[in-house]
């Protein structure tokens, strides 16, 4: 499992939400596990500040996975993102499988729901040592592969900017 937060440079928007579903659904690649879309479209759409959404992802090699499984991963990333915050955020949760492998995508609108004020679900120099350890430790007691193994090291890396031939 490889555990990814998406780059938001405009601040979000509850077309993150329709992209997530859009025509996956129908295609029955995609479906909602936990949360309701509109909802959250109505809360980001609700935020006055720029930054209004934490988008990201969990990847996994794997095709499938337990839907037990599922739900502990999805269960232990929101204690590890935000701790002691259980109830005072709302998150979405849609699974896609169009790839050939396992997503579960997560959308964190950026405002604490008890108090209206911002929230910040992810600070990457902060957090990124913990979501790794999370990440390593979940990959080990799932028995998940792990895309830091050494036995998938690469023996030769090319340089991405070679000259073109």
């Amino acid at each position: 499992m490889v555990v990814k937060f998406f780059g938001n440079t405009k601040g979000g928007s509850g077309a993150s939400v329709d992209y997530l579903l859009n025509e996956r659904e129908e295609a029955k690649t995609a479906r909602t596990l936990k949360g309701d879309p509109q909802l959250t479209k109505d809360i980001i759409r609700s935020i006055e500040r720029k930054q209004k959404v934490c988008v990201g992802v969990l990847s996994f090699e794997e095709k499938n996975i337990p839907e037990a499984d599922k739900h502990k991963l999805m269960e232990e990333f929101e204690k590890t993102l935000l701790p002691d915050m259980q109830g005072r955020y709302n998150v979405l949760w849609v699974e896609h499988t169009d790839k050939g492998r396992l997503e579960l995508n997560f959308v964190v609108p950026n405002i604490e729901l008890t108090s209206g004020k911002r929230l910040q679900p992810y600070f990457d120099r902060a957090d990124r040592p913990r979501i790794d350890a999370w990440k390593t430790g979940m990959n080990a007691s799932l028995s998940l592969l792990d895309p830091n193994d050494p036995m998938k090291k690469r023996e030769l890396v090319t340089p991405r900017n070679l000259p073109p031939i």
